[in-house]
């Protein structure tokens, strides 16, 4: 049994139990705030009051109310019974957006649950048919909406049509990844069964040389190509079983036969399949069973092939200008059409036009020269030639002067080449380049000390050949002295976080890494809706900025005005 300790007081003999201190200040009593899930109001609540002043939902509301959708309003029919306005529904679909909302299921649980969907529906509440019907049927219409949301940027100031950005992404789309078909498959398969469909027709050819009246004296394998459907294979197989019967045929050489020509009928049912297949292929190079505008692509981490889309923006002052979806891996193809969009978009073309070396082609090179636009497109080569050991390691076409004079170029070791002939080459766009040959003679080269750096080592004939563009390697100068000079570097040093931090929020704080609908048009739709709302945010953005700017100069001139009358008064 523990002993009690005492403890002894200051100038007495008297002793306290230390049992008796307390090693802490009484708990203080806890107070909770009233708590009522049946809470009653003597008047029902307002739900804007709910929405405050500065909520995002009022500045769309605003925007669009001041649209106008008259193009939409075309598109009903009228009669029936009422319909849902259509700006409450296009303010919804945007809103949700916006809050990282991409199904027509989820924006309608919203609009039920959600107050600021709540605020922005005037609480009406569509289901999800409604809803995707209506998103649906913005398909023709969304770059229209699109451009009244670019025109209110440039009234507004956000943007002035100087620097324009470019770049484009891959996307996946909502397909099954297992499920591409490939071109090259495709016509490996097709040349296969014309082979084996030959070798069947001439077999069918020999058992029905003697019976013209069956084939009505035509050519055998084109009719039967063409007309070998269950009738004419049951009509053969009739045939060949009265052979069998007449002794005409012994019965293994009548089996045989009805096999094979039970094979021809599968092999041409085979046939229109992959016909069918080179149809939606439409010269591409692969397409998605499940979504036949998709196409297979290597997605950005450089491992995965994905049925998917090549999405590609214009950009300036983080507010796209013009997107555009393609069915191309090639980014510089969709450059054209990013570009006339952007322009009919403004109002007018833009002053300077950067992107990276994808897009350096002579046709998009070109393009900017007849829009009058400054052309700081990178090409392929633009990084390369700024490397020693790339100009040290073969000779080039820069490597050689050129005699204009009698039209021949000489090489570092004072060979001719001559002009042979000038030929044109059409590009997969449709765009016509004129391509210029120049030869030396024949052997010229063959002891050539520089023989290593300029020739391939399959070229027999000892022969240098150049063939170039003339146009292009005048404004691939330009665009090199552009992207050299003072505004060169600085639109360069940009470009990353104008452009490239669109797509990293989309995918990353927005998780817009895949299509929600298939088809190329419903996808540019979907990335209408997306790229409208990026935009409105954007806008609410530079406005809240705009606003705290203000409001601190404000409080600065009171602190000097206070400053000033203190001073005044002391003095």
């Amino acid at each position: 049994m523990s002993e009690t300790s005492y403890q002894a007081t200051l100038n007495t003999n008297k002793k306290i139990k230390i049992t008796d201190f307390s090693p802490s200040h009484p708990k203080p009593k806890v107070v909770f705030k009233p708590y009522s899930q049946n809470q009653e109001f003597l008047l029902p609540k307002n739900v804007d009051d709910f929405i405050g002043a500065g909520h995002i939902a009022r500045l769309i509301s605003q925007i669009i109310d001041e649209m106008d959708l008259l193009f939409i309003l075309d598109t009903y029919k009228g009669g029936g019974t009422s319909s849902y306005n259509p700006r409450m529904m296009l303010k919804s679909w945007i809103l949700a957006f916006i809050y990282r909302i991409y199904s027509s299921r989820l924006v309608a649980k919203n609009l039920r649950e959600n107050l600021s969907f709540i605020w922005i529906s005037g609480n009406q509440t569509p289901d999800f048919h409604t809803l995707n019907d209506f998103r649906l049927r913005l398909k023709d219409d969304i770059k229209k909406i699109f451009k009244q949301i670019v025109k209110f940027a440039l009234d507004q100031g956000i943007i002035q049509a100087k620097d324009i950005f470019i770049d484009h992404t891959k996307n996946e789309a909502n397909a099954n990844k297992h499920k591409i078909v490939w071109r090259k498959q495709v016509e490996k398969h097709s040349i296969r069964i014309d082979e084996e469909l030959d070798d069947l027709f001439k077999y069918i050819d020999e058992i029905n040389e003697k019976e013209e009246k069956t084939f009505g004296g035509k050519d055998l394998p084109e009719q039967e190509r063409n007309g070998f459907d269950d009738e004419k294979v049951k009509q053969i197989i009739d045939k060949i079983n009265n052979n069998v019967k007449e002794g005409k045929t012994n019965q293994e050489d009548g089996r045989e036969q009805r096999k094979k020509v039970r094979r021809t009928k599968e092999l041409l049912e085979r046939k229109k399949v992959y016909n069918q297949k080179k149809h939606i292929l439409n010269g591409r190079n692969s397409y998605s069973k499940t979504d036949h505008d998709a196409v297979g692509m290597m997605m950005k981490d450089q491992l995965t092939i994905r049925p998917g889309y090549n999405e590609g923006i214009a950009v300036e002052n983080g507010f796209v200008l013009n997107y555009v979806i393609s069915d191309n891996c090639a980014d510089n193809v969709s450059f054209i059409p990013l570009m006339d969009g952007m322009i009919d978009n403004l109002g007018r073309a833009p002053e300077n036009v950067n992107a990276d070396g994808a897009y350096g082609t002579e046709e998009n090179h070109r393009y900017l020269e007849k829009k009058r636009t400054n052309n700081y497109l990178k090409f392929n080569t633009y990084h390369r030639e700024k490397s020693q050991k790339w100009r040290d390691k073969k000779i080039r076409l820069q490597n050689f002067s050129y005699d204009e004079k009698n039209n021949q170029f000489i090489c570092p070791n004072n060979i001719k080449l001559m002009f042979v002939c000038d030929k044109q080459d059409i590009t997969k766009t449709g765009y016509i380049r004129n391509i210029s040959s120049y030869k030396s003679k024949e052997g010229a080269c063959k002891y050539c000390r520089l023989k290593k750096k300029c020739l391939n080592e399959k070229n027999m004939t000892n022969t240098r050949t150049l063939q170039f563009s003339w146009l292009a390697e005048r404004l691939k100068g330009q665009a090199r002295q552009n992207l050299n000079s003072e505004k060169g570097k600085e639109l360069r040093k940009r470009r990353a976080n104008e452009v490239e931090s669109i797509f990293g929020d989309e995918k990353l704080n927005k998780l817009k890494r895949r299509y929600n609908l298939r088809g190329i048009k419903k996808v540019s739709l979907e990335a209408g809706l997306y790229y409208i709302s990026h935009n409105l945010r954007r806008i609410y953005t530079i406005r809240n900025k705009n606003i705290t700017k203000k409001k601190i100069l404000t409080i600065k001139t009171e602190i000097n005005l206070l400053q000033q009358t203190a001073l005044s008064v002391a003095i």
